[in-house]
């Protein structure tokens, strides 16, 4: 089994991750060569073409960095899969039937109905038996489901008693429109939603993924039992180090 974010959360490993924006792989590479834990591609703010995504993926498998595929459409799931995707994430899971469906997306038999190919990228292009990747792919392949929403939040119990599920993700951004506090990310009332989702989650044997802007939330989190962090994101970081590198020489 492959390094993954999941294998590291049940050993208690922090991971820290860099969502990715800019339609490069070199940007994966420059995530591993950087230290970071994971990758995470976002198919659901940001067009991708099909050959990106190969690309992408391919990378991140060659590098062992383990990538997390943001998906908007859960019918691409099973083609991201077995190109040979680690994680899906699913957005706004407002309710229980969509949870299920990403269950059945990503989750081989007793658990979903993911569909079966025997010479896929994931079974290293026949290298492993069907019967033999089968058998543990439901554990390799991890699901994020992303509760952003008044009604996610309304029916998370719902949403959390789902078998298949193995992450919960917050947004706030989407989080404060939802409570009528547009952008007003750090609101006590949109900290105490997410807080709520975390809680949620532990209580359901789920893995809480969260999004954090400083160091100091990342400590509060992990005090309540949160491992796997998205810390930064491509296009960001990359213009705050051109604003810095310019700024620097025309002092």
């Amino acid at each position: 089994m492959r390094n993954n974010i999941k294998e590291r959360a049940k050993n208690g490993l922090v991971s820290l991750g860099m969502e990715i924006g800019v339609a490069d792989p070199v940007v994966i590479e420059m995530a591993a060569r950087a230290g970071y834990d994971f990758v995470r591609l976002d198919c659901e703010h940001m067009l991708f073409s099909n050959e990106t995504i190969k690309s992408m993926i391919r990378t991140a498998r060659l590098l062992d960095m383990p990538i997390v595929m943001r998906m908007s459409n859960i019918a691409m799931t099973n083609a991201v899969l077995d190109l040979g995707a680690g994680s899906i994430m699913v957005p706004h899971v407002s309710n229980k039937k969509i949870a299920e469906e990403a269950v059945r997306a990503s989750k081989y038999a007793p658990l979903g109905e993911r569909g079966m190919s025997g010479a896929s990228r994931a079974l290293n292009f026949g290298q492993y038996k069907m019967s033999d990747y089968s058998s543990w792919a439901n554990d390799d392949v991890s699901l994020i489901v992303q509760i952003e929403d008044k009604e996610g939040m309304e029916h998370i119990d719902e949403i959390l008693s789902v078998p298949g599920i193995d992450f919960v993700a917050t947004g706030k951004n989407d989080i404060s429109q939802a409570l009528g506090l547009r952008s007003q990310n750090n609101h006590p009332d949109v900290i105490a939603a997410e807080d709520m989702i975390i809680s949620k989650a532990l209580e359901y044997g789920k893995y809480p993924a969260l999004q954090v802007t400083s160091t100091k939330r990342m400590k509060e989190l992990i005090e309540k039992g949160v491992l796997t962090f998205l810390i930064g994101r491509d296009e960001k970081l990359m213009y705050s180090a051109m604003c810095e590198n310019v700024a620097e020489y025309r002092a």
